[in-house]
């Protein structure tokens, strides 16, 4: 049976996407910021440098290690066969490819302090790396890569910058795994005493409360403007922001779920979050209107602001008092959190460069700018 593409996708399909590479890197930085956070306390054992390759098995063996190692690596694997297409070769390739990486991964733990360098950990993550790359060719013989690619032609702009945009979007719901970070928020309430701090106003909570909700307000704004640049068409603007907000919702609640106890389950969730959410809605309604390079540099403004917000916020969340609302007492919960404060980070950045990247290219394709349209 051959599948009927749509005249849309057929007229488009001749451009290049560089999601798949843009992917590849993203996930090369997830793996090596999760296994070498915080990159702080290099030291040197004395030890031969490539003794841990030749370590009896089992070494330092665990099921959850275990798993997640090769869970890791799958992801790789995939993007690996992806670059080469899924070809006969792919499979080894990305197997060679994740077992080096994984083997410069173990060399640099070992000058790092709470880490362990394993070959059994290399082992694994060469498994993830074949098992994703299997994976993608299983998917490609069942159609499910020409459906995705149906669907992106269907609903995203065609070219680098929505692939490159794409993936920050990817990288965005990554920042949202940790469920201890309030939904949408750039800022986390600690918990355990309170800090040395001087209000600038005479309500304190009410101020910090203003900042939190604000933060919410601009940080939902900028995502909320970023995937209406990324969609092929204006109409579907409230359809694409509310499924991100679904989206959202529901990776906190599983991991929810799955790290916190049970009487912290709605740590992430409060009033001054549920009021800078409907101010985003408010804010929504009015920049959907703009046209794209307005709604792109506005979107800019938002995250230049929630960075100031950030600034602004006088508390400290420290590791040790947020542990307290986990229920997960395994070493991976600071990977865990390592990963979600990094690319928190990071991502205003990445976020800022695309939406400069986006005005610009938009303005020069375009004549005299108006706001409406």
């Amino acid at each position: 049976m051959r599948l009927q593409l749509p005249i849309s996708y057929l007229a488009r399909s001749t451009a290049p996407s560089w999601l798949g590479r843009h992917f590849l890197l993203a996930w090369h930085a997830v793996i090596l910021v999760v296994s070498w956070y915080p990159f702080s306390g290099w030291r040197y054992t004395g030890e031969p440098v490539l003794a841990f390759l030749f370590y009896p098995l089992p070494y330092y063996h665990t099921l959850t290690d275990n798993t997640l190692n090769v869970l890791a690596y799958i992801p790789l694997g995939y993007a690996w066969a992806l670059y080469f297409r899924c070809r006969w070769h792919a499979p080894l390739a990305a197997l060679l490819l994740a077992a080096m990486l994984s083997g410069t991964v173990e060399f640099v733990q070992q000058f790092l302090p709470d880490r362990v360098a394993s070959n059994l950990d290399l082992f694994y993550n060469a498994l993830g790396g074949l098992l994703g790359a299997l994976l993608a060719g299983l998917m490609s013989k069942l159609l499910v890569l020409r459906s995705w690619h149906v669907w992106r032609q269907r609903w995203l702009r065609e070219g680098a910058q929505a692939d490159f945009g794409l993936t920050l979007m990817v990288l965005w719901l990554l920042t949202q795994l940790n469920p201890a970070v309030p939904l949408f928020g750039v800022v986390v309430q600690p918990t355990g005493l309170p800090q040395p701090w001087v209000s600038p106003i005479g309500n304190a909570i009410l101020f910090l409360r203003v900042l939190e909700s604000l933060g919410v307000m601009l940080s939902l704004t900028a995502v909320g403007l970023l995937i209406a640049t990324l969609l092929a068409h204006r109409r579907d603007a409230v359809k694409g922001i509310s499924s991100l907000v679904l989206l959202a919702l529901l990776v906190k609640i599983v991991f929810a779920g799955a790290l916190l106890k049970p009487a912290e389950f709605l740590a992430w969730f409060n009033l001054n979050v549920l009021i800078g959410a409907l101010a985003a809605g408010f804010l929504l309604a009015v920049t959907l209107r703009f046209k794209r390079r307005w709604q792109a540099l506005s979107a800019l403004l938002c995250v230049v602001l929630a960075q100031w917000v950030e600034e602004l916020w006088p508390l400290t969340a420290q590791p040790a008092s947020m542990s307290g609302l986990f229920k997960w007492h395994y070493g991976h919960l600071r990977d865990f959190g390592g990963l979600t404060q990094t690319l928190s980070e990071v991502w205003p950045w990445l976020a800022g460069l695309y939406l400069v990247w986006l005005t610009l290219v938009d303005w020069r394709r375009s004549g005299q700018p108006t706001i409406l349209g």
